[in-house]
């Protein structure tokens, strides 16, 4: 996962969709380069997408299990996911 969050962190990444799936959270992410990843939620504990900012993203931070996507700037959270961990599936 440590590869994921560095492949995104610090590019012009836009979440494209937040949806469930089964138990677990499935978050759909457009790269910088017109590429789609999928990313999904190992024993998701909760989930707050805040829809009002803009979907672009810069970084991706880990905190005490919490993995905060954060805007181009990083000032606002703009989704926030505490779990076990986040993998990159196939969708």
């Amino acid at each position: 996962m440590d590869y994921v969050l560095k492949h995104l962190s610090n590019n012009d990444n836009e979440i494209e969709d937040v949806y469930k799936d089964g138990a677990e959270y499935i978050i759909k992410i457009r790269i910088w380069n017109g590429t789609v990843c999928c990313l999904k939620t190992i024993q998701c504990k909760s989930i707050m997408y805040n829809d009002e900012l803009v979907s672009e993203f810069g970084d991706i931070i880990l905190e005490n299990g919490t993995y905060k996507f954060m805007t181009l700037d990083n000032e606002e959270v703009i989704l926030e996911i505490t779990a076990d961990d986040i993998l990159e599936v196939d969708r």
